[in-house]
């Protein structure tokens, strides 16, 4: 099964570059690269990053952290797991990396990794107003009171894991873990949940979106999905949603049980650490077991990373629908637990929501300084590459304007890579009428289709792996 999941890999991968090889042609019939050759700007400050890879290649040992941040483009992860699985083919794969529960706050997300949990869990958004919840590396407070909750983290056929680290906004530990608890049943009784802000309704226009209506009254796309019973981010014209209130939400007492006794399990011994806990077994796990290390008025969790014991490439994807880099960083939590992640290499994706609220090029790249000030406060040696946001547009088919003036603006920096998505996807014209990838933009014109993300997944792909081969041949000929 597993060899034929990789043969069926291969071929998907080598279908796609053939379809993206038109794409990936300019004019002249090359691939786009600056003046000086390279396909990246300031392609030379990949060079720490190249040899690292060369030496994984080389050596077969060891393992690369690439951690990807941004807004809903990374959230769902189409495009980050296309770019993953491809240098993971090249590199190696050491497992997915970072993982969050985004089903327990009811928002889309992976699905290779499932989780279930017998309690409700409260969520907050790092686009929220600050609050002092423990927002951290997920960029999503992730939280609940109940005490005898049992939560499960288990993995699809592929995505098996030897090393498991637990993420908390604590010094001390908050959870224990077992591998060999049965599979999660649970039953609930009673609870209510009211607010005393009331409920109002909004009627869909033309080209609104969930993030740009959330912003408007002032709360989360979460909450609007919750109190509307949406499922997904997709919305359509005329369709009435609720709007929760602002005001005080009540939370009535609930009964939560789970066929699972935390005291008749056993449970691993964990390495803890500022921030996480940590263990590695010596064959690979499917499935692990949650439990409360200790009674606590409350229980936060910032998400999972998993690793296999192979020698490889981790890809790390981390996202929140509607973010802006000025939401990371206004939680110093978030970069205190960077380093967890030990990153070789950090990839920037944002610009998207900067552009719908009209920020001007200036004020995106003192909101990007500010953010990269932040990662190398305390992750010196991370190498910082900043992609520039996809074409979009506003409503009525008004060209976006705003993410052509970002790309400019980052394309003009000295100081650290940059890969030009807006341009290697034709511009504005190549989400037009006519353009490469008008069949592949949501309805909304600002997000993608599955097939949208994973052709922008390729068009990275190829042109990183490009720019590597193209170091080792300049720098380590013979």
């Amino acid at each position: 099964m597993k060899l034929l999941k990789k043969v069926q890999r291969y071929i998907y991968y080598f279908s796609a570059l053939i379809f993206l090889l038109p794409q990936t042609m300019s004019a002249k019939g090359i691939k786009e690269t600056n003046n000086d050759g390279n396909i990246f700007s300031n392609q030379v400050l990949l060079s720490p990053v190249f040899e690292k890879l060369y030496n994984l290649e080389r050596n077969k040992d060891g393992k690369i952290n690439i951690v990807h941040i941004g807004d809903s483009h990374i959230q769902a992860d189409f495009f980050t797991n296309t770019i993953r699985e491809a240098l993971q083919l090249k590199f190696g794969n050491a497992g997915v990396g970072f993982t969050f529960p985004y089903s327990l706050v009811r928002t889309n997300g992976p699905r290779y990794i499932r989780y279930s949990c017998n309690a409700t869990w409260q969520s907050l958004l790092n686009v929220s107003p600050i609050a002092d919840v423990g927002i951290g590396l997920s960029g999503i407070a992730l939280y609940t009171s109940a005490d005898d909750f049992v939560l499960q983290l288990s993995a699809t056929e592929g995505y098996e894991f030897s090393n498991v680290k637990i993420i908390y906004p604590t010094k001390e530990p908050q959870y224990t873990m077992s591998v060999t608890a049965e599979p999660l049943e649970t039953t609930v009784t009673g609870g209510s949940r009211t607010s005393s802000g009331g409920i109002r309704y909004h009627k869909v226009k033309r080209g609104e979106t969930l993030s740009a209506i959330a912003r408007k009254y002032g709360v989360t796309v979460a909450q609007i999905k919750s109190a509307s019973g949406l499922r997904s981010n997709s919305i359509r014209v005329n369709q009435s949603l609720k709007i929760p209130g602002k005001g005080k939400t009540v939370v009535q007492p609930r009964v939560v049980r789970s066929n699972i006794n935390k005291d008749e399990v056993d449970h691993v011994d964990m390495v803890s650490e500022p921030y996480y806990s940590s263990y590695t077994s010596d064959t690979l796990m499917n499935c692990i077991t949650i439990f409360p290390a200790a009674k606590r008025a409350m229980y936060n969790l910032n998400g999972f990373v998993i690793e296999n014991d192979r020698s490889g490439l981790i890809y790390h994807s981390i996202g929140v629908n509607g973010a802006k880099l000025s939401d990371y960083n206004k939680y110093p939590l978030f970069f205190e637990q960077l380093p967890i992640l030990a990153p070789d290499l950090v990839i920037l994706s944002f610009g998207t929501n900067e552009s719908f609220g009209k920020m001007s090029d200036t004020n995106y790249i003192f909101q990007l300084r500010e953010f990269v000030n932040n990662v190398k406060r305390q992750n010196k040696e991370a190498v910082i590459l900043v992609m520039t946001p996809p074409p979009s547009m506003f409503r009525r088919g008004r060209t976006n304007t705003y993410v052509s003036d970002y790309s400019i603006a980052l394309t003009g920096l000295t100081n650290m890579p940059v890969w030009d998505l807006y341009t290697r996807m034709g511009g504005a014209s190549g989400i037009g009428p006519k353009g490469e990838y008008s069949r592949m933009i949501a309805r909304d014109k600002v997000h993608y289709t599955t097939s949208g993300y994973q052709a922008q997944g390729m068009l990275f792909a190829s042109d990183f792996i490009d720019a590597y081969n193209n170091y080792k041949k300049k720098h380590r000929i013979n």
